[in-house]
């Protein structure tokens, strides 16, 4: 994850994407299963919670408005309950939709029954034959107004029967007329070869079906990078992105490879939907002009963001992405950011640990403190007051080390995963980012006691405990300085 553009996610709002596909609903039923039915060999599912999420097309439009890009979503439903809770769902997102109520069509509805992360059962609901021409009618009609005033255009193909052979044509001359960025997913890939696509995402099964070779449990990427001419014959497209599973990703331009990552390493994840994540930020982060490799960087972190999502389908926003990205970055200076890093850490299922002080000169007992902070969690976030908040807690003589100084130092200490500033006229006190970030487990030195601290009250109130840990005799901030300059008063023990 390499020099990756700073603020990648503040350039993807200047985007204006057409989504059109297959429009799905996705329907989780989750439960806790216990015992095996008696009428056959099937688990018993006691329900204990059941929500819908876009799936299909919709969700690739969702990820693209999530990331922050500007959305048209074009697409066809039945006239029917689930199409009134897909629309409303939709508008909550705040897409510009062109959505067709066909009466003569239901809509797709795809339920899922989980228990304990495992999926037990999965059956799908809707029409799925190709639209009539007058609905044929009415997407060209929409096509032919919104094509050419979009940054790209996105084509999500599900085979649930939006893209004909028709509205492929009519793709094909919008974009002959229009020059746009056209993006393809699809199960069907050759039939859009006549698009010649700006940008393809096959995972592997699908390519192995489009090239008719073997299937292969190991291996598939060696497997593919000797097909990459053929899948460029084949699909025609300028840029094609081969998803492999565990295997991670490989990237083709023109047929030969511009690009590899390898796949996070997650327990249980969550894949319905993961190939729409990385699709969505691939494209957004091309049309940003990063790298091939950049943009497969990116696009794996998206989808390892969302993979780590239960109950429910794969999705990532801007937030989380910069806080996925942030995860290797001591210091944090948006402490608004801290929440979306906290979220991201508990979905890994981290313990935080949080702390927070002036550390103006580091001494030992404070890598004593910090080491047996960290011990406690598997993560541990420091909130370090701005010079500003030292000055009012410590006097006016504090801090000796500014900001820059005690965040690098800090930064140095194998035990600190980030650094978060905090304070203001206010409230110098981190209940703000205690707020934000919920963590586990709140750690203060033995000069408090747990009773006395603000910030006590609002950890157990989010779910946390607070931690007193014991001062190493003759160690402090406020006693060094005194030895320095025994004209300082001591105002404090730090």
């Amino acid at each position: 994850m390499n020099n990756l553009p700073s603020k990648i996610t503040e350039q993807f709002k200047q985007w204006k994407i057409l989504v059109v596909g297959d429009l799905i609903l996705d329907h989780y039923i989750q439960g806790e299963t216990e015992r095996l039915c008696p009428e056959g060999p099937i688990p018993v599912v006691d329900v204990t919670n059941s929500r819908y999420t876009l799936g299909g097309s919709a969700n690739v439009a969702l990820n693209f408005s999530a990331l922050g890009a500007q959305v048209t979503y074009c697409s066809v439903t039945g006239d029917d309950a689930a199409a009134e809770k897909v629309i409303k769902m939709m508008e909550e997102q705040h897409l510009h939709l062109h959505v067709l109520r066909d009466p003569e069509r239901s809509t797709i509805v795809k339920t899922r029954v989980i228990s304990a992360r495992q999926l037990l059962a999965r059956y799908d609901q809707g029409t799925s034959a190709p639209v009539s021409a007058k609905t044929t009618g009415w997407l060209k009609a929409v096509l032919t107004s919104e094509f050419r005033n979009h940054d790209a255009v996105v084509v999500s193909d599900y085979d649930k029967g939006i893209l004909t052979e028709t509205i492929i044509a009519v793709l094909k001359q919008l974009k002959q007329q229009y020059c746009s960025y056209v993006a393809v997913d699809s199960k069907r890939l050759q039939l859009f070869s006549a698009l010649a696509p700006s940008f393809v995402k096959p995972n592997y099964s699908e390519a192995v079906e489009l090239l008719n070779i073997p299937f292969r449990s190991k291996g598939r990427i060696e497997q593919m990078l000797r097909l990459g001419k053929r899948l460029y014959e084949i699909t025609n497209a300028q840029l094609l992105a081969l998803t492999a599973d565990a295997d991670g990703a490989v990237i083709f331009r023109k047929g030969e490879q511009a690009g590899h990552c390898a796949p996070f390493r997650l327990e249980h994840p969550n894949v319905v939907g993961a190939g729409d994540v990385f699709f969505s930020a691939f494209v957004l982060a091309v049309l940003s002009e990063c790298t091939e490799q950049q943009a497969a960087d990116i696009a794996t972190t998206a989808a390892a963001v969302g993979m780590m999502k239960t109950g429910c389908t794969c999705s990532c926003t801007a937030p989380e992405l910069n806080a996925f990205l942030s995860l290797h970055t001591r210091y944090i200076s948006d402490p608004a950011q801290i929440a979306a890093i906290g979220s991201v850490y508990r979905s890994m299922g981290k313990k935080i640990v949080f702390t927070n002080g002036c550390f103006d000169i580091l001494h030992r007992g404070h890598i004593s403190f910090l080491s047996q902070a960290r011990a406690l969690g598997d993560v541990l976030i420091v909130g370090l007051n701005f010079d500003e908040s030292v000055r009012r807690l410590k006097g006016a003589h504090r801090p000796i080390n500014p900001l820059a100084d005690r965040k690098t130092v800090l930064a140095a200490l194998e035990c600190v995963t980030h650094i978060v500033p905090f304070g203001n006229r206010e409230d110098d006190t981190a209940t703000e980012l205690i707020t934000l970030l919920r963590p586990d487990i709140y750690v203060k030195g033995g000069n408090y006691a747990a009773k006395e601290l603000p910030e006590a009250e609002l950890v157990r109130k989010n779910g946390g405990s607070v931690h007193i840990l014991p001062l190493m005799p003759g160690c402090s901030t406020s006693g060094m300085i005194h030895k320095i300059n025994p004209s300082l008063a001591l105002k404090t023990v730090s």
